[in-house]
């Protein structure tokens, strides 16, 4: 598929691991210069050396940055915007949230919770669509999460947050569609990243299962007997900041495998 995105400019957060890594690859094997962000400098340029060896050519910037404080998110805004002269995509996709049960929680992780994927992307947003908007023209998606419609026990910092995000990006897309500007967001729901997987080596070793046993268990509990792909969740996002679909904005896509019970 041709999504026409060779030669546009994109911030991608969380692009040191997991599914904001395969976003920033997918755009940049698309011809988009990107902008990575990162908290682990070690981390971030190891991304910036294997995309630049399987990319087109396309520039890479790196910026290590901690998006929980907002002189960071406003340093990131300014020097993405500085670098590579304007911001036509932005993507979401930092979080920093624990599989812990909510009566062991303290304030501090519950907060956590919210500086680093709540308000990191509200303020990332805020950052960015006003240089968007000026120009009359942009693309955001932000990675959220089927937790947000399917809190569990274990997951109730992350729950919160992933619903807030939902109903931030439906209530903010309209203010940006005037400005031509579009958001939306993607909800991943088990999908085989790095965590995933080391949280199920873990659950393994402790019950002394078979990790190859436990990773088919799992994925039989989901509908189409399979993890989602991180492949899956950026062709998505290629998807939705290409104009291949210029009405879709405000919407929540989940990618769940058919899991997600509710509507």
């Amino acid at each position: 598929m041709e999504y026409g995105l060779r030669g546009k400019t994109a911030i991608v957060t969380g692009a040191s691991q997991g599914i904001g890594r395969e976003i920033a690859r997918s755009l940049h094997n698309e011809g988009v210069i990107v902008t990575l962000v990162g908290q682990t400098a070690a981390r971030l340029e190891q991304t910036q050396r294997e995309l630049r060896g399987a990319g087109d050519g396309a520039a890479l910037h790196a910026l290590v940055a901690d998006l929980s404080l907002l002189g960071e998110v406003e340093r990131v805004a300014t020097d993405a915007i500085e670098r590579m002269g304007h911001v036509d995509i932005l993507i979401n996709s930092a979080a920093r949230t624990t599989y812990e049960a909510f009566f062991s929680m303290s304030d501090a992780e519950m907060q956590e919770a919210w500086q680093v994927k709540g308000l990191g992307y509200v303020r990332m947003v805020r950052a960015v669509a006003p240089h968007m908007m000026e120009r009359r023209d942009g693309r955001i998606v932000n990675i959220v999460g089927t937790a947000a419609r399917t809190p569990t026990a274990d997951f109730i910092a992350g729950s919160m947050v992933n619903a807030a995000l939902v109903n931030f990006t439906r209530g903010v897309s309209r203010e940006l569609a005037r400005h031509n500007v579009r958001i939306n967001s993607i909800s991943p729901g088990w999908t085989l990243t790095e965590r995933l997987r080391r949280s199920i080596e873990l659950r393994a070793n402790a019950q002394r299962e078979d990790v190859a046993a436990a990773l088919q268990r799992e994925a039989r509990s989901i509908p189409t007997g399979r993890h989602v792909s991180m492949a899956e969740i950026a062709n998505m996002t290629l998807l939705a900041v290409s104009d291949l679909c210029p009405s879709l904005t405000g919407e929540d896509i989940i990618i769940d495998g058919g899991a997600t019970p509710s509507v």
